[in-house]
């Protein structure tokens, strides 16, 4: 037995089948957290996106440092990172 998942946005039309297990566990997670079908669905397609994205792409590292006027000193930046660990 196969259970078919369709979420439709304004744009494209997305289908695909799970098994009943997955559609089951799914489920369980749903209503746990009140999301829809749709929502999580959405979700999980916009974090394995950024998960198959090089950071080299990512257009936060693609930001340019802005200037504050506030002077900083990292030269103890490591030091205070991994104290302890060495």
């Amino acid at each position: 037995m196969r259970i078919c998942i369709i979420v439709i946005t304004m744009a494209k039309f997305v289908q695909t089948e799970v098994e009943p297990l997955e559609y089951e566990m799914l489920e369980k997670i749903l209503k746990k957290k009140r999301m829809t079908i749709k929502e999580a669905v959405r979700e999980a397609i916009v974090n394995w996106i950024g998960l198959q994205t090089p950071i080299s792409e990512d257009p936060l590292f693609k930001l340019k440092p802005a200037r504050t006027g506030v002077k900083t000193d990292s030269s103890r930046v490591d030091e205070l990172l991994y104290q302890g660990l060495k």
